[in-house]
């Protein structure tokens, strides 16, 4: 009897991962690596709280990024004490890659003064000489600003760390919601040996072939909150969310 039970649920989540794969816009892929975040605390074989303390207009906290019990992760910026918080957590030290299909589905429930991103991290970044074939690069496959381009997400690489003298860019390119913006919404990144390429509620939003990364990278899930590129943040509208329902990588069968 449990075997049979145990069988019928391998057999359930298969199909559901089988249909997702089915559903991806790109083919010949498999599901290799996911969270679903199910239950009530954050995985932490597969996630690590980062960045923790003080970060541009907030304080990181690992208290701001949790999961409401119904299969979603919530990354809220909140004031408590005078003071601002805000979450943002990755796979560093636990899971990296080099090319795949990487895909979110998410809703923004943010005001102006928050940004939500998510990002790929090369440990190396911060080489002032690196390049993205030799020391990878600040992937963002999507950063989600409330008061630019509304409407829209943008996708952005950065490389040769973050110092003004060093730090290059290429981008944003601006990528339009196909929905209302707080509905939920699809946006994926199919990074391959020669090119990028994004994806917004299933639209290519983006094609390129230089600047590629070589390295393997990490997963970044983040809410910041950062005046120079999102604009003053009203304390009023606290708080914010950034609600992730999965984040899916998918590696060439």
């Amino acid at each position: 009897m449990l075997h049979s039970f145990i069988l019928l649920i391998s057999i359930f989540f298969n199909t559901i991962f089988k249909e997702s794969e089915q559903n991806i816009p790109v083919k010949g892929y498999k599901l290799f690596w996911y969270d679903e975040f199910d239950g009530k605390q954050l995985d932490l074989t597969k996630w690590n709280h980062r960045g923790l303390g003080k970060r541009d207009e907030a304080y990181i906290t690992q208290n701001a990024s949790t999961l409401n019990g119904k299969g979603q992760l919530v990354i809220e910026t909140y004031i408590k004490n005078d003071s601002v918080f805000t979450g943002m957590i990755s796979t560093e030290n636990i899971f990296k890659t080099t090319y795949g299909y990487f895909e979110c589905r998410v809703k923004f429930k943010q005001k102006p003064g928050t940004l939500s991103g998510f990002w790929l991290q090369s440990p190396l970044i911060n080489n002032p000489e690196g390049t993205p074939e030799t020391d990878g690069a600040e992937i963002d496959i999507f950063e989600y600003i409330p008061n630019a381009n509304t409407g829209s997400v943008s996708h952005t690489l950065h490389w040769g760390g973050y110092s003004a003298a060093n730090h290059k860019v290429a981008g944003p390119v601006w990528g339009k919601l196909g929905k209302a913006d707080n509905d939920f919404h699809t946006i994926g990144l199919e990074w391959t040996q020669n090119s990028y390429t994004t994806f917004v509620d299933g639209v290519v939003t983006y094609t390129g072939n230089q600047h590629i990364s070589k390295m393997p990278e990490f997963i970044v899930l983040s809410l910041g909150v950062n005046a120079l590129s999102a604009g003053p943040l009203n304390i009023n509208s606290l708080p914010q969310q950034f609600i992730v329902d999965y984040v899916r990588v998918y590696k060439k069968e």
